[in-house]
């Protein structure tokens, strides 16, 4: 809590399933003092932290947004274009101190550094990682990671050595310092948590599986008055067991209508619009009771309907009158006036606060404790941490029942991720970031006040800073500096200069790459010599490392050569570079095709077909892609367009 109250820190608070992160991080909003926001991957996650998410606070787009991506340029103000804030959230961006990311475990790297190079630009402190605001990411990177297609992961294979948030580049210029909760307050079986650790972090010993083994029980079929909830990796898995089970039960259906008002979008209600219930019926709580009579996660059964509405038997025995309760959907606002960030109600949802829970997806299950639980992994384990997150869901062994064997192979934790978790709780960090804290708070002070052209308090303030480095803080320095800062118009004319020598330099580089190109091309349709126009081509690039045509003609002329792979690299940044360039994307596709990378070769032709559709030999190459993945039908289509756009050529 001191990092989060005396410094601006950036902090990753992390910890096991049940330790009390989402608790920690109630506490902290209501008790800081900081102007801070709730932000969340999900509309699910921000409604139930409370918060809005991180696409609609920030307008980011749904595809990666690279650090490269002219989007976020300062040029010709091409990211205020691009983003296009009122000035409402242009001021609450630049009042925020305190940043709260919930479930940042699903967030990709790309998205924190474009959330960074936003804070910087509309907070005016381009020196300072996230603009000088303070980050709090809550989550456990062991559990649930974030989904990314295979389209978007090619990419952002490119920049980042993973697709979690802590490979973010805005983390080589900042400390984060990553807190781990230790004290695991869901279960209290010492072996049972023993297991649950090893398989968080990759360890797991054969004995413990013999252990957890030995809760499979293929054939078990729960009784009703047990309350067994299960947890599948799939939706249509859930939605089938849930959908079935309501039509076994013999009593009529009632469906309460619930009602939106208001900004609530349907992807982001808590619960079914309408929800269909029947008695006996299975059902999950799915908000904390103002008179904790249940919290989120807490299961029961339907046990009676009447006109004063529904009825609910808990685990414990207790039966209530279930009451609709209301969830709101908020924007924040910066209050000029009273100089804080409050929250606007822009939307509300009434219904009442169940679903049917015969089962659920492990997806939906983060977060939540169960007493009884069947887990069926015969869908398979698709992502990393979905075994621990749905064995953790129960709190206790005994409860636990296993609709199929658990083995080494549902149980992966990337090697970046154990890497990462050996820096939690590093107490020479923690203190090393409370000194480096202070020292940059000071440098803020010196940044402000020169902004504000008050040069004596710059100059004390960042000599304070250096201070606590190096003894620095003598009154000559402080007159020199006085001085460099009062030359700071004379630097900027000769940076000026500077630049403008730099582009006509640039220019000329570029009018040279552009003969060793050519020449590059005549030594393959004149001299025939491949090794002399790979030659040519690397004159080319080192004068212009942009040159996309450069790179296709490079990595053509390997393909030629028999070296697929050197080929391969070249046309990967021919893509980077340009990914419409339709030579970059089909030459890449055949380099694909002829070493059986098949669905890489048909990302390839589709985005090269898109580009030229009429194009032959390009849809007779998709044609024989989508033969190499069993997609027969498919390469039938794109043979006959080829076959037809040749027959129309000929007439």
């Amino acid at each position: 809590m001191q990092l989060i109250t005396h410094t601006r820190q950036s902090v990753f608070l992390t910890g096991r399933a049940g330790t009390g992160k989402s608790t920690f991080l109630k506490y902290i909003c209501a008790h800081t003092k900081k102007k801070h926001v709730v932000l969340a991957p999900t509309g699910i996650a921000a409604i139930n932290a409370e918060g809005v998410t991180l696409h609609s606070f920030f307008k980011l787009p749904f595809r990666p947004i690279l650090p490269n991506d002219p989007d976020l340029s300062l040029k010709d103000g091409r990211i205020f274009d691009f983003f296009k804030y009122k000035k409402e959230q242009r001021k609450l961006i630049a009042e925020v101190e305190l940043i709260i990311i919930d479930e940042v475990s699903m967030v990709r790297a790309d998205i924190i550094d474009c959330i960074d190079r936003i804070l910087r630009v509309y907070s005016g402190n381009m020196r300072l990682p996230f603009g000088g605001k303070q980050l709090l990411f809550v989550g456990d990177v062991f559990q649930l990671e974030p989904v990314v297609p295979a389209d978007q992961k090619e990419i952002l294979t490119m920049f980042y050595a993973t697709p979690f948030f802590f490979s973010a580049r805005v983390f080589n210029e900042i400390s984060l310092v990553p807190i781990e909760l230790k004290k695991v307050y869901r279960q209290t079986d010492p072996v049972f948590i023993r297991i649950l650790d090893h398989i968080r972090s990759n360890e797991m010993e054969k004995s413990d599986l013999d252990i957890l083994n030995e809760r499979y029980f293929p054939d078990f079929v729960p009784r009703n008055e047990e309350m067994f909830i299960t947890l599948a990796t799939r939706r249509d898995q859930v939605d089938h067991i849930n959908n079935s089970k309501l039509a076994e039960l013999p009593d009529k259906e009632f469906v309460s209508r619930g009602w939106i008002e208001g900004e609530f979008p349907e992807s982001s209600l808590p619960t079914q619009l309408n929800l269909s219930l029947k008695e006996k019926a299975q059902v999950i709580f799915i908000d904390n009771d103002h008179d904790r009579r249940w919290v989120n996660g807490t299961i029961g059964v339907i046990s009676g309907i009447d006109e004063d509405g529904v009825y609910v038997l808990l685990e414990n025995g207790r039966e209530y009158l279930v009451e609709r309760t209301i969830w709101r959907n908020y924007k924040y606002k910066y209050n000029e006036k009273e100089k804080r960030i409050e929250e606007k109600i822009i939307g509300a949802f009434e219904q009442l606060p169940i679903r049917l829970a015969w089962a659920i997806t492990v997806h939906k299950s983060q977060g939540l404790t169960f007493n009884r639980v069947v887990v069926d992994l015969s869908g398979g384990v698709f992502a990393g941490g979905q075994t621990y997150v749905a064995l953790s869901r129960c709190t206790s062994l005994e409860g636990l029942v296993l609709k199929t064997r658990i083995s080494p192979f549902d149980i992966f934790v990337k090697r970046e991720i154990v890497q990462f978790s050996q820096e939690f709780n590093d107490q020479k960090l923690i203190a090393n970031s409370m000194l480096e804290s202070e020292v940059e708070l000071l440098y803020a002070r010196a940044a402000s006040s020169f902004n504000q052209g008050n040069m004596k308090d710059a100059v004390e303030a960042f000599a304070a800073a250096v201070s606590k480095r190096n003894d620095l803080g003598r009154p000559e320095v402080q007159r020199l500096l006085r001085l460099k800062l009062q030359s700071i118009n004379e630097l900027c004319k000769q940076i000026k200069k500077l630049r403008e020598d730099i582009h006509t330099q640039r220019e000329t580089r570029k009018g040279f790459a552009k003969e060793y190109y050519l020449m590059g091309n005549e030594c393959i349709t004149k001299a025939r010599d491949l090794n002399a126009a790979v030659r040519s081509f690397d004159k080319a690039l080192k004068l212009d490392p942009d040159y996309v045509d450069a790179w296709v003609g490079k990595g053509v002329t390997l393909y030629d050569l028999g070296d697929c792979f050197q080929a391969i690299t070249c046309l990967n940044e021919a893509v980077r570079l340009n990914s419409k360039s339709f030579k970059a994307r089909y030459n890449r596709g055949k380099c694909y095709l002829s070493i059986k990378y098949h669905e890489e070769a048909v990302a390839d032709f589709i985005k090269a077909l898109d580009v030229k559709p009429k194009h032959i030999a390009a849809h007779e190459y998709l044609a024989e892609a989508f033969r190499g993945i069993g997609e027969d039908e498919l390469a039938r289509q794109h043979q006959e367009i080829a076959d037809q756009l040749r027959e129309d050529k000929n007439l």
